[in-house]
């Protein structure tokens, strides 16, 4: 007879070659699992951390704010007072120039004084009553007289216009020094106002500075978060195949191992027969060498 090939022996080795894939992947899953655990922890505790850097970054963000409406505030007010200070040397301006007109509006020669010019007055009155003189000087000493008596009148008046003068001179250099010390307070006002808006600004540069560093490390910890959730991706998609390639094979092996199963549970019914009639037992044995020499595990010579 013509040899058969034998097919049985290419069964058996994709057989064994199943049962080894079978424990490699069993072996290598339960390698990757402790490993996906491990990042399952890794993510989790970055999590953790991510979110408490992000409650800390709440009372951050208020003190920035706060720190931000403070200088707001401040350049606020320090226009406010620039605004009063210009307003201010406006003011003292003009009442310089009033204090510089009425200084020139004073007389530029000052006149005898009202009580020389009576003294004299009364002098020659009474050289007039005690002594005798000769109608010419006295007729000249009544019209010296005279001339002193309008002069006083003059005199008066005009003291009483450069008293006048004097006094709105003194009312408008009070007002003007009132004005210049006016001045020179809003000008140390606003020298403090701008300390204390440089020192604001200092301060909110400082608390950028904090919350820049804090930000930089939360996206530090939110790439290396990231990180480990790729490497977790690409650890449970080489699971899922492995674990998909493993069902698979282990659904074939049973399968064949439930037909083998079949098979042999068939030979011993068929055997079990074939006991007890002699025909059937002939008959058993015709099939069975009919199956081995189809299957290849037997040839005949």
């Amino acid at each position: 007879m013509v040899a058969r090939r034998a097919s049985s022996v290419t069964e058996h080795e994709e057989e064994l070659a199943e049962r080894d894939r079978l424990d490699h992947l069993d072996a290598k899953i339960r390698e990757l699992q402790p490993k996906r655990r491990a990042l399952i922890d890794k993510f989790l505790r970055l999590s953790d951390e991510q979110q408490d850097m992000f409650n800390e970054r709440a009372p951050q963000q208020g003190r920035l704010e706060a720190l931000n409406e403070e200088h707001r505030l401040i350049g606020r007010d320090l226009a406010h007072v620039r605004g009063q200070l210009d307003a201010a040397r406006r003011l003292r301006d003009d009442r310089l120039i009033a204090v510089r007109e009425l200084r020139a509006a004073m007389p530029k020669t000052a006149r005898s004084r009202v009580d020389l010019i009576r003294k004299e007055v009364e002098q020659l009155e009474l050289e007039q009553q005690t002594r005798a003189v000769p109608l010419e000087e006295e007729n000249a000493l009544i019209g010296r007289m005279r001339s002193l008596r309008k002069e006083v009148s003059l005199a008066e008046a005009e003291g009483a216009a450069v008293a006048k003068q004097r006094e709105a001179l003194r009312v408008a250099e009070d007002a003007f020094e009132a004005g210049r010390v006016e001045v020179e307070r809003l000008r140390r006002v606003l020298d403090e106002m701008r300390a204390a808006r440089d020192h604001a600004m200092e301060s909110l540069k400082g608390e950028l500075v904090v919350v820049g560093q804090h930000m930089a490390r939360l996206r530090e910890k939110s790439q290396e978060r990231g990180i480990v959730r790729r490497d977790l991706e690409e650890i449970d998609r080489t699971l899922r195949g492995m674990e998909r390639e493993f069902d698979d094979l282990r659904h074939r092996y049973r399968a064949r191992r439930g037909e083998a199963r079949r098979v042999v549970i068939e030979h011993n019914r068929s055997a079990r027969r074939a006991v007890s009639d002699p025909s059937a037992m002939d008959r058993a044995v015709d099939d069975r060498l009919e199956q081995l020499l189809k299957e290849g595990k037997i040839r005949l010579a």
